[in-house]
């Protein structure tokens, strides 16, 4: 499987070259059309590949597992003729674009659809900001971070792992020094396809508090916690009118940048942010599960945040 680059600075906060998230197919115009039947209806497809202009390779497309091969007219459109119901798409360029499935579309007795789709390279570098780590005990620390691919910045100084005494606080005392949480930037090297983006939340600009409030809470966050998070993100966060976010937690996480630490925590979570501006009002996300955990005992919690600006070639 070929691999995507992640570079971890300060909070997970991915650049994607520059755009805003875009959906992998929307539907942009639902109309009578009076050239059909009552008994037709017409699917005008316009099949989109940032690194392929104009596109000459034939597009195997399938709808209600009927399967199609056809090469896009010059302006990279597929006319599809149906008869009046629901359709589900599923579409494929090559082993390096994902396949992009729809959800059931319904069209109306002569009707013509217009739809766009977006077919995604699987693979792209994405430079990533910020995991803080808080360390809550009452004992010498060690911790060792494990990357699939290679530190870069670290505070404190990571000199083969941190280690240092915590306290119940979360104050670290390393040297002479005190710290609030323990910061590192890497490169990553990430599957985009092990990536499921799919699930997640639209959250309007005025909503973004609340719902970080609600969302973090359920997750166990703090309040100290919960106020560093809000107040780096949603200022940002705030100039989009809409915003979606998706959470990577735990073991997803832990298989790109696993931790290892001495003694044994008797609770460890870690939560990585993904989010991007979005003004496509008609996309659909299904509700992404929150995990969660319970404070006891020793206690390590690890935050950072991931914006995607440009997603027209990484695989969503």
């Amino acid at each position: 499987m070929k691999q995507v680059f992640f570079y971890f600075l300060f909070i997970i906060n991915v650049v994607l070259f520059g755009k805003e998230y875009v959906p992998e197919y929307s539907i942009t115009k639902s109309e009578a059309d009076k050239t059909l039947k009552k008994t037709e209806a017409l699917f005008i497809i316009t099949i989109k590949i940032m690194d392929i202009v104009p596109i000459k390779k034939q597009i195997i497309y399938a709808y209600n597992n009927v399967q199609k091969k056809q090469v896009p007219n010059e302006k990279g459109q597929l006319n599809v003729n149906v008869k009046p119901g629901k359709y589900l798409f599923k579409f494929f360029y090559d082993k390096n674009h994902s396949e992009v499935i729809t959800d059931s579309i319904l069209i109306k007795p002569g009707y013509r659809t217009e739809m766009e789709v977006e077919l995604r390279n699987s693979d792209m570098p994405i430079i990533v900001e910020k995991p803080v780590i808080y360390v809550y005990g009452k004992d010498k620390v060690s911790i060792q971070l494990n990357l699939k691919g290679a530190l870069l910045f670290t505070y404190p100084e990571y000199t083969n792992g941190w280690n240092f005494t915590a306290n119940p606080n979360g104050v670290i005392e390393m040297g002479d020094k005190k710290y609030h949480y323990l910061f590192w930037d890497g490169k990553l090297e990430i599957p985009t396809t092990d990536l499921d983006l799919k699930k997640g939340f639209m959250v309007d600009k005025n909503n973004l508090v609340s719902f970080f409030e609600e969302k973090l809470t359920l997750m166990g966050l703090n309040t100290q916690e919960t106020e560093d998070f809000i107040t780096y993100w949603c200022p940002r966060m705030s100039v989009n009118e809409k915003n979606y976010v998706h959470f990577m937690f735990n073991e997803e996480y832990n298989n790109y940048a696993s931790i290892t630490i001495d003694p044994k925590p008797d609770q460890l979570f870690r939560v990585c942010m993904l989010w991007s501006k979005t003004n496509n009002n008609t996309t659909k996300v299904k509700p992404q599960k929150i995990e969660s955990f319970k404070r006891d005992g020793f206690t390590v919690v690890e935050w950072g945040g991931t914006e995607m600006q440009e997603l027209s070639p990484c695989d969503l």
